[in-house]
């Protein structure tokens, strides 16, 4: 996964309006720096495809009003980072929480964006009673999947006509060479239909809501294959699912151009929207290339300064590579803007990101496109320049 132009970088431009904010009575607010004159990104891709971020506790709950304001500003797509998921939502059988999302919607109508939902049905981030079975024995079909028909149903109608995407169920594709799905609990008491039956619960829930199906490295040939038998399934079955997203957690000298291409030509061929769910793009060092959040590095003190290099700030020529690397991950999207229906950053700057955690914890990554005080870096320059350019398209 490799990217390599840069050519001019240029600085921009115009002063947004900033949509106006509602703040708790108790939160106290210092203003946007009226001198930031960088261009928001959801006017530099205007008419192209949505350009989203997450928002996460801080948001949600009015502790980071100039984080908020930022994501506003900058962004027209909102995704739950953790408060949609089932173990906020359902974290007790019957017991049902919408707070934080219902909150992710208010935010996102004060200026326009669209309000994403992440995600109904996970292996990962749902509570143990989920998957516990009557008197101890291993979890029954019929119990799973009133379960999660239960879960969905609820979930999705209390948002309905007001979240109008769903990531339905989540990384359900194994890494494992030999084998086709995750064996995880959804899969194991259900089986492999576990996947149909959650979209036509959500359609049934919302049949206005658009459904997609989210995993990371689908785009890489070892899973690809897997994800288009999988997706294939579902459209012969005339499952309701609309768009599948590749979550794009990409590592910087590693993203590989001719894969991602391939897979928004794979999946687009099958008459699904493209989106690009969670991308992100790491400067730090690591072992592992995916993001099974299972998965962590334990390290000695001397192996993490090795692999936490950047702690007093990231240095320019990684900068820059960086920004070229943005530069023609961008340049493919524009190519492809007709497929693509949403570009969605996990975090709107680098303070907010998991990989500052993930897959080991306490390091100081730079995977966005602004720093930790929220300004542009040569990544959002070079970002601008490529939706600035003319492309031909597909």
């Amino acid at each position: 996964m490799v990217n390599r132009r840069m050519s001019k970088v240029f600085g921009v431009i115009t002063m947004a309006s900033l949509c106006v904010l509602a703040l708790p009575g108790n939160a106290s607010s210092k203003p946007m720096d009226p001198t930031d004159a960088t261009k928001p990104l959801k006017e530099v891709f205007k008419g192209k495809f949505l350009i989203g971020t997450t928002l996460d506790f801080h948001e949600l709950l009015g502790r980071a009003p100039e984080d908020t304001a930022f994501a506003q500003k900058h962004f027209n797509a909102f995704t739950c980072g953790n408060s949609m998921k089932p173990d906020f939502t359902q974290p007790q059988e019957g017991r049902f929480t919408f707070e934080q999302g219902d909150k992710m919607v208010e935010l996102a109508a004060q200026c326009g964006a669209v309000p994403i939902g992440h995600t109904l049905v996970w292996h990962s981030q749902t509570p143990a009673w989920f998957f516990a079975g009557k008197q101890g024995q291993p979890l029954d079909r019929e119990t799973a999947l009133s379960r999660m028909r239960t879960h969905i149903a609820t979930v999705v109608g209390h948002f309905k006509g007001k979240v109008k995407q769903w990531d339905v169920v989540n990384e359900a594709i194994s890494d494992a060479p030999n084998e086709y799905l995750r064996p995880s609990p959804w899969q194991k008491a259900i089986g492999d239909d576990f996947i149909a039956e959650a979209f036509r619960a959500a359609h049934a829930a919302d049949p206005a809501a658009l459904l997609t199906y989210n995993d990371y490295n689908i785009e890489m040939g070892y899973k690809r294959g897997k994800t288009l038998r999988l997706l294939k399934s579902l459209l012969d079955q005339k499952v309701p699912i609309h768009a599948v997203g590749i979550q794009a957690h990409w590592r910087l000298g590693s993203v590989n151009l001719p894969e991602i291409e391939k897979a928004i030509q794979d999946f687009s061929g099958l008459g699904l929207r493209v989106m690009f769910t969670e991308l992100d793009l790491g400067v730090l060092p690591t072992r592992y290339q995916g993001a099974d959040v299972s998965h962590q590095e334990s390290l000695t003190l001397e192996q993490r300064a090795a692999i936490d290099p950047y702690k007093a700030g990231l240095p320019d020529d990684v900068a820059k590579k960086q920004a070229e690397a943005y530069r023609q991950i961008f340049d493919l999207f524009m190519k492809y803007r007709s497929k693509i229906e949403r570009v969605t950053f996990w975090g709107s700057y680098d303070a907010e990101s998991w990989l500052n955690n993930f897959p080991i914890r306490g390091r100081t990554d730079y995977p966005l496109l602004f720093n930790r005080q929220r300004k542009p870096k040569p990544a959002y320059f070079a970002v601008v320049e490529a939706a600035s350019e003319t492309h031909k398209g597909e």
